[in-house]
């Protein structure tokens, strides 16, 4: 049995007429007569009574007839689907990002581009510390990572590594600190001053680079406290606990009632990246990145 022999079936069945019905299907009378007793008796019932002047479907063919129009709809959803996948309207996009990632302008702007364009795409955001993306995507647990580096990530072979965006550092204290009433600091300027920092766990390396960035200006940093989340970090800022260092895109976060001062040392920028398995093959995956490094590419020509 075949789709079309359900067409057929459920064509004759709504106007019970054979010509009617052959002229709706596009075919000749006489190959449609032949289809349809064909399909009795491979089912080995009558679906239909027939005499001289009325066509009328048998208590099996009305039972029939519900059963056809579901399978012919089922199918033709089936159909719709696999061509949606196709153009990457439908299916699932995991994403890995770091914990500033979502106030980078470019990366919000380019997942809710997405979500706009590609409404029935499950979208799953996590966040993750670099480590975790890489064994992420090398396991296929998430398409695509966003991590935060100073220098281009070290990533296996299969992976690639794209440089979204480079920005400065960024000091974050209170507006009443001493330090506030200067328009650039230098880490020399924070020597024994409590710092503020993300728990190195979770920070990607980032915390590990700053430390690195403190020692080579011969500064040791003092650590007031580690958090593990980004509102605590300003929240302690504003609180007095320490000072912090972040991304200048994090300098968004107004909320905090903090003042930001770009640092001088050379050095002290950071770069969003953006991770990818080279096989990626996924239309969704491939529909956000070719996205998301369009809005890059527009934002740095704006």
């Amino acid at each position: 049995m075949e789709l079309r022999h359900l067409r057929y079936f459920i064509g004759v069945a709504e106007e019970l007429h054979f010509g009617k019905a052959a002229a709706r299907l596009g075919i000749s009378q006489p190959p449609l007569s032949h289809q349809i007793h064909a399909l009795e008796e491979e089912l080995g019932v009558r679906l239909f009574d027939r005499s001289s002047r009325n066509v009328t479907l048998t208590d099996v063919g009305i039972l029939f007839l519900a059963e056809a129009r579901a399978t012919v709809a089922q199918a033709e959803r089936a159909v719709t689907v696999a061509r949606r996948a196709a153009r990457g309207e439908v299916g699932e996009l995991v994403i890995g990002f770091n914990a500033s990632a979502p106030f980078v302008s470019r990366v919000a702007r380019a997942i809710f581009d997405f979500r706009q364009g590609w409404p029935h795409v499950h979208l799953t955001l996590s966040e993750l510390p670099w480590d975790a993306q890489l064994r992420a995507l090398a396991d296929g647990t998430i398409d695509v990572g966003i991590t935060r580096s100073f220098s281009r990530p070290t990533v296996t072979p299969e992976i690639r590594a794209i440089p979204l965006l480079e920005e400065r550092l960024v000091v974050a204290l209170r507006p009443d600190h001493r330090l506030a009433e200067r328009t650039t600091l230098s880490l020399t300027d924070l020597r024994r001053e409590p710092l503020v920092f993300y728990t190195r766990d979770l920070a990607g390396g980032f915390t590990d680079e700053l430390f690195k960035l403190f020692r080579a200006a011969g500064v040791e940093p003092e650590v007031a406290q580690d958090v593990r989340e980004v509102s605590t970090l300003f929240g302690l800022v504003a609180a007095g606990v320490g000072l912090t260092i972040v991304a200048e895109s994090l300098c968004a976060l107004q909320a905090a009632n903090l003042v930001y001062r770009p640092l001088s040392d050379e050095g002290a920028r950071s770069a969003l990246w953006l991770l990818h398995l080279k096989s990626a093959s996924k239309i969704p995956c491939l529909n956000f990145l070719d996205l998301i490094q369009r809005e890059c590419v527009a934002a740095v020509a704006a």
